[in-house]
């Protein structure tokens, strides 16, 4: 939509995802989750996590066994540790950590919760690789309808959105699906297969291989039309 805004024609704009690696990123083979809700991501504005923090202080009002983990460094860390501190029962900053890491908390966690939002300087998400990742790993993803973020959630099939900002829509996302595990795994079971259908790493690069040959067949056609014009 962005690009289409800028000007660009839309019959020459092709949406292609990268994708991720299935064979990394799966759910745990047990259904032994820990009761965590889980943040990653860089700590700017454009990232939300202050809106987690304050989610997880009404869900933990509710539910105070439930834990905020955090994953991530940037600027906001202080600030965030600060709000968290002040509001929270039981949370875990863990700063930056190793994709591995990243991967082992994706498959022990319930929840997925990275609420991204437009900052005030205009800076936005294209589409979060990490969203990908965590419904790959059959984590349902409680969020806000953000740029590119309802291409891969569905809201109420694989999880949840809400209006960006909106925490306390956020909150009751969160405790639906904390207090029921059917529709945590029939969102994660779904999840998995949205990944598994449009976000395959191994199908997204064929995918990419076959428009080039199709680019590269047109541009041929062209130049050998051009050649006869000119003859």
């Amino acid at each position: 939509t962005r690009i289409l805004e800028q000007g660009f024609l839309a019959d020459r704009t092709l949406v292609h995802y990268i994708g991720v690696d299935m064979q990394r990123f799966h759910p745990p083979e047990s259904h032994d989750r820990k009761r965590q809700v889980l943040f990653v991501g860089r700590l700017f504005e454009k990232k939300g996590c202050s809106f987690v923090i304050k989610a997880m202080a009404a869900v933990q009002a509710v539910l105070p066994d439930v834990e905020l983990i955090i994953i991530g460094d940037g600027p906001e860390r202080p600030a965030l540790e600060k709000a968290a501190g002040e509001s929270l029962r039981n949370y875990r900053f863990l700063g930056k950590q190793s994709s591995a890491v990243v991967k082992q908390w994706m498959r022990e966690a319930l929840l997925f919760c990275v609420p991204s939002i437009t900052a005030s300087d205009g800076d936005a998400e294209g589409l979060p690789t990490v969203i990908v990742e965590a419904m790959a790993s059959g984590l349902p993803v409680v969020s806000f309808s953000s740029a590119g973020i309802p291409e891969v959630v569905a809201s109420g099939e694989t999880g949840f959105l809400s209006a960006e900002r909106d925490w306390r829509t956020l909150t009751e996302h969160l405790l639906l699906l904390l207090e029921n595990s059917d529709l945590r795994e029939r969102f994660s079971r779904a999840g998995r297969r949205k990944v598994e259908q449009d976000f395959d790493l191994h199908k997204q690069t064929a995918r990419l291989e076959r428009h080039f040959e199709e680019v590269l067949s047109r541009h041929q056609v062209g130049s050998v039309l051009s050649h006869r014009e000119v003859a």
